[in-house]
């Protein structure tokens, strides 16, 4: 009994990895290490150096923040009397913005104004949103292959 659920809790870690290193993979470039030795370090068509680097690193978490937003109501004014137009229009825009100008809409025909949406009042609503923050963040020395002559080396730095 022991056994299985060791093996259902490595089997679950293992799927949580390879899910991890997957969706990392789509963000940035992967190359396993053989092709790498072999295409840019042992390849005679490819001069290089290894080089230290300091650069920052950062865990990264995402959390839920309140985000504060204003939505900003025109009504539409002199309009043409054959306009199909909503005689009511909203705009969202942060809390902290301003509401974008009136407008002026084509007539019916696409000729003469149809009518102006003017701005009436503001409406204002919270609602949360995921966002991404940096956490533990230091500087760590990394080994990297500095490519000599990248039109020569297939994987370019």
């Amino acid at each position: 009994m022991r056994q299985k659920i060791l093996s259902a809790c490595v089997l679950a870690l293992l799927f949580f990895v390879a899910n991890n290193v997957l969706a990392s993979s789509s963000q940035i470039k992967v190359t396993d290490y053989n092709t790498f030795y072999d295409t840019q370090v042992n390849s005679v068509n490819c001069g290089g150096y290894w080089d230290e680097r300091l650069v920052r690193v950062c865990d990264y978490r995402t959390e839920l923040v309140d985000v504060s937003y204003k939505r900003c109501h025109y009504r539409l004014t002199a309009s043409a009397s054959n306009s199909d137009a909503p005689e009511w229009e909203t705009r969202v825009v942060l809390s902290t913005q301003s509401c974008p100008a009136n407008w002026t809409i084509a007539g019916p025909s696409g000729q003469a104004p149809g009518g102006v949406y003017m701005h009436q009042h503001n409406s204002y609503f919270t609602q949360q949103e995921e966002q991404t923050v940096e956490y533990n963040c230091r500087m760590e020395t990394r080994t990297v292959w500095v490519p000599v002559d990248g039109e020569h080396c297939p994987i370019q730095p």
